[in-house]
Parts: structure tokens; sequence; C-alpha cells
């Protein structure tokens, strides 16, 4: 059974869910970004998942100092980052909130950050009402100190948000950080229960909206995203990712194959999903169409998703892609 340590549970509009795991070496430094947010009325929902260092003993001097605090205890130990985040998704007192946004533990949020999530929430709530709806942000990578290594998230990794036509990119490929992120209730019901097949919960939010709703973008940097050597997924330079001279090169080139491939059975989740809450949607068919290419031939792979127009960001990931479709050895 699920319970919070505290019953001062928030009634304000905004929620900010953050997971939480032996990240007492930034971890103050991104609590008290909230606290210094423009936007003052919000709540935070924290679980740790299971921290042998001092991230509990953080989190419980906060939450006796600020009542927006809520610290979640379930004795369920640890997840990992998508379990995390996807118990938080599913509390309860959530329900009290219209608007969600993700936070990470180790990086720091500017000032304005959620005033301008919100500003772009309410524009598009005017341009799509009642639709189901997430915004996101570029970000500015940089040090362990906070030193600027980049500018643009976005740049750095060699992506861009897809304005016209997201799901054909998102299929094979996020473009979504996931603590950039704001959803609206509409969203969340949607997305939730989060499959187990899902590869990461931010990826899971940006399909979601891409077939149901809608995805807004804010170009400019609202997070200072901080590179250390424990990053769950962290920012690598886009030449560093597809160099192919680089020293991990084939390993990446094989976790990438498999992670196609598990993008396949996430694909096979979303359908599932459309069939239970939309099963007129249009964007059904290439859905399904991509699900279903983990039980074609290589060359089949790569004929479907030429003709549907599924494709990778840049011409380089585009041949990576291609490469790993003609490997016919799919992920378990």
């Amino acid at each position: 059974m699920i319970t919070f340590l505290l019953d001062n549970l928030g009634m304000s509009n905004i929620a900010i869910v953050l997971a939480v795991y032996n990240g007492s070496r930034f971890l103050a430094e991104q609590l008290d970004s909230l606290v210094a947010q423009s936007e003052t009325a919000w709540d935070l929902y924290v679980r740790d998942d299971g921290s042998s260092d001092q991230s509990l003993n953080i989190l419980a001097a906060y939450t006796v100092r600020d009542a927006r605090f809520h610290l979640l205890s379930d004795g369920l130990g640890n997840l990992g980052v998508t379990n995390n985040f996807a118990i938080l998704m599913t509390l309860n007192a959530l329900a009290s909130h219209s608007y969600i946004a993700f936070s990470d533990q180790d990086d720091v949020w500017l000032g304005h950050k959620l005033s301008s999530l919100m500003q772009m929430m309410r524009k598009m709530e005017d341009q799509y009402p009642g639709m189901p709806l997430l915004v996101y942000s570029d970000m500015s990578v940089v040090d362990v100190n906070l030193n600027l290594i980049f500018p643009s998230f976005m740049k750095y990794q060699g992506i861009k948000h897809e304005a016209s036509d997201p799901l054909r990119v998102l299929l094979t490929q996020n473009f979504v950080a996931g603590c950039t992120i704001m959803v609206n209730r509409r969203l969340l019901d949607i997305a939730l229960p989060i499959p187990e097949k899902v590869l990461m919960h931010d990826w899971w939010l940006a399909l979601c909206a891409a077939v149901f709703g809608y995805i807004g973008y804010i170009d400019k940097p609202l997070v200072k995203y901080r590179q250390h050597g424990n990053n769950e997924v962290g920012a690598k330079p886009v030449q560093d990712v597809l160099n192919p001279v680089s020293g991990k090169w084939c390993q990446r080139w094989l976790e990438g194959r498999d992670n196609l491939f598990r993008s396949m059975k996430q694909a096979q989740c979303l359908a599932e999903r459309m069939y239970e809450r939309d099963p007129d949607n249009p964007n059904l068919p290439i859905v399904e169409t991509y699900a279903t290419l983990q039980y074609n031939t290589p060359m089949q792979r790569i004929k479907t998703i030429r003709q549907v127009g599924i494709h990778a960001q840049s011409r380089i990931r585009q041949m990576l892609l291609l490469s790993r479709l003609l490997i016919s050895t799919p992920a378990k």
C-alpha cells in the first residue's frame, strides 16, 4: 500500500514528480532550484528508489522546511528509473493537479522554467482545447560544477524538434528529454498505466502525445543538464555517438540495435493503447506497421519504412537505422 510520510498533500495546480536514487551529491542544488521558481504554486512528489547514500535524509529535511514537498514511502525498494517514475505518475494525490512536470535529481532548473512551461501549455490549450498535450524545452549542457559545456542539448546531440509529423521520428528515436517535460491531466490519464515493455517514461509520454494529441516545444534552455559519471542516460556529442572509429562504436551500435527492436515492442504497446482508447485514430496504421517490423525479413523492414516514411533524424542516424534493420535477430 502506498502511503506518504507527510499528510499535507498538495492542492496546487502543478505537480512536480522527482525520482531519486543515490543522488545526494547534487540533490540539494536541484531542490533549491525548485524552491527558487518564480512560479510558486506547485507541489513536489518524490520517491526514493532504495538509495544507500544520504538522499533520504536530504529529502526528509526539505519536507520539514517546505510543506510543498511530499516524500513517498511504499516499501517497494529499487525498481529502476522508469518504474520509479511510473509509481509517481499513478499516485492518487496527482488527481488534484491539472499539470505534471518531471524532474531529475542532478540538474538545476532556471528560475522561470515552470512559468515558461505553463505559458506554453496555456497557449496550446487555447489552440487545442480539451486535447492531450505535452510541452518540453531545450537545455544547456554543463559539467559537475555547472560550467557550460554547450548551450543547447538538442544541437549537442544532433537532434531537433519535429513540429509537423513527430510520430514518424518518435517511433524509432526519442527527441523529448524527460526532465524538461510538462503534461496536462488528459495526456497523463491516457498514458497510464505504463506498459512493462516501454523503454523510458518520457519516450512513452511523447509517443502518446504524438498519436492522441499535440507536442509543443520551447526553443530555449530551461534546465542546466549536468554531465557526470553516474548519469542514467547522459548527453553525448553527436560526433562521439556516431563516430565509426570510436573505441565504443561497436558496443553502441549493438545497444542501438537492441533498443531498435525494443522500440518495436514499445510501438506494439502503443497500438494496443490506441485500440483501447481510440480505435479509429488515423495514426494507428503506421504504429502497427512499425510494431510488426520485428517479424519481417531485413529487406522487408527496409522497404516498409521507406514506404511509410518512418525515419531517424540526420543522414548518419538514418544510415545507422537501416544498418540495424538489416540485422535479423531481434532483442528478446
